[in-house]
């Protein structure tokens, strides 16, 4: 069942539509349409209680002030280009420096989008103009969420365009499965099946270098909880005060997982498949700098209060032609899926 609501307006006066998706497992998820924001995923808990493990906000204001893309749908380009700048078919094309010199996640993270409820899916539209941030082509977007039976929040993304152009999309949700206001999640176990990383240099650009994990505090292979090694004298987590890397996944499927992560306290668990090459993993390492106010219920976030699993192909694809492309021409269908699965494990 998928039911709208009012959920406010803009600065600029234009109304949001708050949608959730509910199913007869005791879970829902409430998206805006504002930048297809992902904005409470209620899980029950081992005893039945709902959840909400999700961070983000209660009103349209909060997600205009803050800083830290809870729940939003981004791109044109998810994560960084370096010097916000790439070469497509022998021309350069220059991009808005939104985080210093290097472009981050683009402009979707605060535009809306036009929303239908299509049976048991939610769908959301929107035509991105040719030229849009610097980016050519003009680009038709789909956005597909459906909730289904058995916990699984589906999200799937479409596009074409008429210009070859260059493109990657994720959602930018913070999990914290003991719940969006019960502080860090460095107790979270997590289990990533990646053996290989994206080398980053200080500014969190990468250097076209893919290097094990093994022997690293990197290393999730074989599960651990995130505050094992947060503060592990590494550059890539000293650098950036914990984990914010893209790691390639080992084996992308919707059948086989990329990852899982548990909650002790609760026993919700959380199992990601997705057809992208990576994931990034980013643990909330600056949330506490977040320009809104507060989050979800007067709540401050601490630092390590939610943690991302952003699918996407590697950060800085355009220039590192070694990476899988991330060029879609004219007549391509750009097409992803990734399945964030939710269940319980038995415990006290």
């Amino acid at each position: 069942m998928i039911t709208s609501t009012p959920f406010g307006a803009l600065q600029n006066g234009e109304p949001v539509t708050a949608y959730t998706l509910t199913n007869g497992a005791g879970m829902s998820v409430t998206v805006l349409d504002y930048a297809c924001i992902i904005q409470a995923i209620r899980v029950p808990d081992r005893r039945g209680n709902p959840v909400d493990v999700a961070l983000g906000y209660d009103d349209c204001a909060g997600y205009e002030a803050g800083s830290c893309f809870f729940g939003a749908f981004v791109g044109r380009f998810a994560n960084r280009i370096a010097g916000s700048a790439f070469t497509l078919d022998g021309t350069e094309y220059r991009l808005p420096a939104n985080e210093g010199r290097n472009h981050l996640h683009g402009t979707y993270a605060a535009q809306r989008f036009d929303g239908e409820i299509q049976g048991d899916s939610l769908v959301f539209h929107k035509i991105s103009p040719d030229g849009e941030e610097g980016f050519p082509g003009q680009l038709s977007l789909t956005v597909t969420y459906s909730l289904t039976e058995d916990n699984r929040l589906l999200l799937d993304y479409r596009a074409e365009t008429d210009r070859p152009t260059v493109l990657n999309l994720t959602n930018h949700t913070y999990f914290n499965l003991g719940g969006q206001d019960s502080g860090d999640t460095l107790d979270t176990r997590l289990t990533l099946r990646a053996s290989r990383f994206t080398e980053a240099d200080s500014e969190t650009l990468t250097t076209g270098r893919i290097l094990p994990v093994a022997n690293t505090p990197l290393d999730f292979c074989t599960g651990k909880p995130i505050g094992q090694d947060i503060r592990a004298d590494h550059p890539m987590l000293r650098d950036c005060q914990g984990y914010d890397l893209n790691y390639v996944l080992n084996q992308p499927s919707m059948e086989i997982a990329a990852a899982r992560a548990e909650c002790a306290a609760t026993g919700i668990t959380l199992t990601l498949y997705t057809t992208q090459p990576g994931v990034q993993l980013y643990t909330g390492n600056f949330v506490t700098g977040d320009a809104a106010p507060c989050g979800k219920g007067g709540r401050r976030y601490p630092q390590y209060a939610g943690f991302c699993l952003e699918t996407q192909h590697f950060p800085c694809s355009p220039n590192y032609p070694q990476f899988p492309s991330t060029v879609l021409r004219p007549g391509e269908v750009y097409h992803q899926i990734t399945a964030y699965q939710f269940g319980v494990t038995e415990g006290a």
